[in-house]
């Protein structure tokens, strides 16, 4: 085997193949075990603790392993470890003495400067002796350079280098995988070519706050300009959106998107006293922005769905005719999945999903006992997430034998919370087959609508998808057999209602124009004729109107030049559009200057909500004093140099193919297949059975034993109102020892021989007993009621 690769591998493992590749060869491979047959993709690390049976380090023990083989696994592997503890104590101290040398060298060097400079001063006025002496000198300084710059002392100087840079990062609370990044890589090596120098200590602090952070700025606009010009060509799309930082100012971000990337455009400060965010207000500065961008540039407006938006988005289409205003794709059909989710037979389904879910997450003990059970987490139902009720359910089904084997375990009924009602509901609910039956019949619904929310989340060319995306999302949800019909009806409506605050003419403009789907069925339809005509209006000249139509008619017939080439008609061609109208669109001049343009658009402001995790990583707790125009700059820079990195690599227009988004349908990403009454399934429903027939005897119980005879109060003189009776609750002392025992019986004697004044009933405690799994009384230890004075007995009332 190669150098550097453990032969542990060739040993214990039935084949591996290497994944990830280090430079001493070994690294993460991908391999299965001789003894269980698991599959695994882990390191040599993960390896011996798999073979040696400890498991941990995020991989199990092996439970097939031979344990002559496993001792010898361990011995070998805990010398190798003592070994490894031993070289690590002798760099260490190595280490110390290499920083002990260098800075006496340093010292040397610096008393050697002081006497060079010395010795200059004297040369000036020395006689030729004294010249000779002093080249001398300079020979054994040189001789002193050179010994310096040899290759054991650069070697030492890396590793005193590589000390110095893992304190910086441990004190400054540095990630460590900042190292692994190119900007890291450029940094060391620009400083490393800078050389030793003791007047250069790095950049100085005010200089990198201030002067240099605007030059940065200045020089990323520069390098952003082949982005600027490709807006001449493929258009943009103003993308906004709002937040509050850890100081509860508020700052709208405004972006431009294209299908060359996402440019940070600037940020306004919202927070000063006076402010209200109104739709005039959103409106000045969006039109702002489009002044600066340039009118002909801008296609359309993009915001989420809030009324003070919309009302900007009105304003902006009175103001500029050919921009239209488009809500985000995402906030609407985010906001179709909670739609769904409010239904009234899907409502307590989701309620009972979010109780599950919070009280194993938050019981630390119930969260161990799954977690031995599942490599999964669940889920945490935040509203803020785009379909979390979708991810919930998802995750839920695919964790549903962990659950239950978790609330089967013996460490469940011993946790500290493991008796409460909270944990038989939730012990309960997940040993329902009719709560897991119901997640399954709902899947097929939200499946659809989530894969259409990733697509539309996508930054890229996506307006030319979102017709035929929701339209086939639309034929899905139709097909679904698990709902009745009047539940289908309410999701179908839901979908429609939904569909029709977010179409917009430009939305069927696009969608025709999209090669991969054009067709005469597409085409067949009013609707979309209409919408194309509405935005047709908007963009053009009634003259421009005519032309466009005529080779309209023969791009939906597949008549022009362009289709000579076999090539023309192919669906990997046609499924990238602006390629395809890039070399094809010769054939309708008329149409391809508009294609371009609205096909490169996006259909959501989505980038401005991933660009608030770059304010948040700028504007945490600790560094919580910037003003917004320093906030600005820093994240004009963060966001930009993104751009810039993945526009060096970039070889053509963003594009998302429609092939992706079919095969995203029919692929079994997510697959909720209908539940099968197996054994195990009828085990697990029989016990639910049993154990709400123990909750219904508990229940009756408990009505009996609490129940109290209805009493009237005393009659205080003619007053015909009468008093109403109220029980507090008193907090009982705990039972001493040598105190007797009340049990229920005892408890309701005492209470029927009690006086029947208004007093009594006030001070009367109300107890609840406690029951066992046969709906027994179970005797209280912290309640007693003898006649002693710690006691709280009926001498007490009197």
């Amino acid at each position: 085997m190669p150098r550097g690769i453990s032969p542990l591998w060739g040993i214990h493992t039935t084949h591996n193949e290497l994944v990830n590749n280090t430079s001493s060869g070994s690294g993460t491979r991908r391999w299965a075990c001789k003894y269980c047959g698991k599959q695994f993709s882990t390191t040599t690390t993960r390896l011996i603790r798999h073979v040696s049976g400890l498991g941990g380090s995020g991989i199990s023990g092996c439970t097939e392993v031979p344990e002559d083989i496993a001792e010898i696994v361990r011995k070998e592997h805990k010398l190798s470890q003592d070994a490894a503890m031993a070289r690590r104590r002798e760099f260490l101290a190595a280490s110390q003495d290499i920083l002990e040398e260098v800075e006496e060298i340093g010292q040397s060097a610096s008393t050697l400067k002081s006497r060079t400079s010395s010795v200059r001063d004297e040369n000036e006025g020395s006689n030729p002796s004294e010249e000779h002496s002093s080249k001398k000198f300079k020979a054994s300084h040189s001789s002193l350079h050179s010994t310096f710059l040899s290759t054991g002392l650069l070697k030492q100087r890396q590793r005193v280098a590589d000390i110095e840079i893992e304190r910086c990062i441990l004190e400054c609370n540095i990630p460590f995988n900042v190292v692994r990044t190119d900007a890291w890589k450029r940094m060391v090596k620009a400083i490393a070519q800078a050389g030793p120098s003791d007047d250069w200590h790095g950049v100085d602090y005010k200089r990198l706050r201030t002067s240099m952070l605007i030059e940065e700025k200045e020089r990323i606009e520069n390098l952003l300009e082949p982005i600027k010009l490709g807006w001449q060509t493929y258009g943009c799309s103003i993308l906004s959106d709002g937040w509050s930082d850890i100081r509860h100012r508020h700052i709208i971000n405004i972006m431009v998107s294209s299908c060359l990337g996402t440019y940070f455009l600037k940020a306004i400060d919202c927070s000063r006293a006076g402010t209200r965010i109104t739709g005039e207000f959103i409106f000045e500065h969006i039109k702002a922005a489009i002044e600066e961008i340039g009118v002909q540039n801008v296609v359309q407006v993009i915001t989420d769905n809030a009324s003070n938006c919309k009302r900007m988005g009105e304003l902006v289409e009175a103001e500029f005719p050919s921009i239209v205003w488009s809500p985000c794709a995402a906030h609407c059909l985010d906001l179709l999945i909670e739609d769904i989710g409010k239904l009234s037979w899907l409502s307590p389904v989701v309620s009972d999903a979010k109780k599950v879910i919070s009280f194993i997450r938050k019981n630390h003990q119930a969260l161990a006992i799954f977690r031995a059970y599942s490599e999964k987490e669940l889920i945490r139902p935040a509203e803020t997430r785009f379909g979390y009720v979708y991810h919930v359910f998802a995750r839920l089904h695919v964790c549903m034998d962990a659950l239950r084997m978790t609330v089967v375990d013996p460490r469940w009924r011993s946790m500290a919370r493991g008796r409460t009602e909270r944990a038989n509901f939730v012990q309960r609910k997940i040993f329902d087959m009719d709560f897991w039956a119901e997640i399954e019949c709902i899947m097929p619904i939200l499946r659809p609508i989530h894969i259409v929310l990733r697509f539309a989340d996508m930054e890229g060319s996506t307006l030319g998808l979102l017709y035929h995306m929701y339209t086939r999302m639309q034929e899905a949800i139709s097909s679904v057999t698990t709902l009745s019909t009047s539940r289908l009806r309410d999701v179908t409506e839901l979908v429609e209602l939904r569909w029709q605050f977010l179409s917009r003419p430009i939305h069927s403009f696009a969608a025709l124009l999209h090669p991969y789907f054009k067709g005469p069925r597409l085409w067949s339809q009013p609707h979309m004729r209409h919408m194309k005509d509405l935005y047709m209006d908007r963009i053009m000249s009634p003259d421009q109107q005519v032309t466009f139509d005529s080779e309209f008619s023969a791009y939906m017939s597949n008549v022009g030049i362009a289709y000579a080439r076999s090539t023309s008609l192919r669906s990997d061609v046609t499924s990238r559009p602006l390629e395809w109208w890039n070399h094809y669109g010769y054939g309708h001049p008329s149409i391809a200057p508009y294609a371009l343009r609205v096909l490169s658009q996006d259909c959501s402001s989505s980038p401005c909500e991933r660009n608030w995790s770059a304010f948040s990583l700028v504007h945490t707790k600790l560094r919580n004093r910037l003003s917004v125009e320093q906030l600005h700059r820093v994240v004009f820079c963060k966001a930009n140099l993104r751009l810039l990195r993945t526009l060096r690599s970039l070889t053509g227009p963003k594009q998302t193919s429609p092939i992706d988004f079919e095969s995203a349908f029919t692929s079994a990403e997510v697959c909720i297949e209908a539940s099968i009454l197996d054994e195990q399934d009828q085990v697990y429903r029989m016990l639910h059975a049993e154990l709400e027939s123990i909750d219904r005897r508990v229940t009756r119980a408990r009505s009996r034993a609490t129940s109290r005879p209805q009493r009237d109060p005393p009659e205080e003189g003619p007053s015909t109102s009468a008093t109403p009776v109220y029980t507090r609750r008193r907090k009982m002392r705990p039972r001493r020892r040598g105190q007797p025992i009340v049990l229920e019986a005892q408890l309701e004697d005492i209470v029927e021989d009690a006086p029947e004044d208004h007093e009594f009933a006030e001070m009367v405690p109300t107890v609840e007993p406690e029951y066992d799994d046969e709906g027994n009384v179970i005797p209280r230890d912290d309640i007693s009621l003898s006649s002693s004075e710690d006691s709280f007995g009926i001498d007490d009332l009197e």
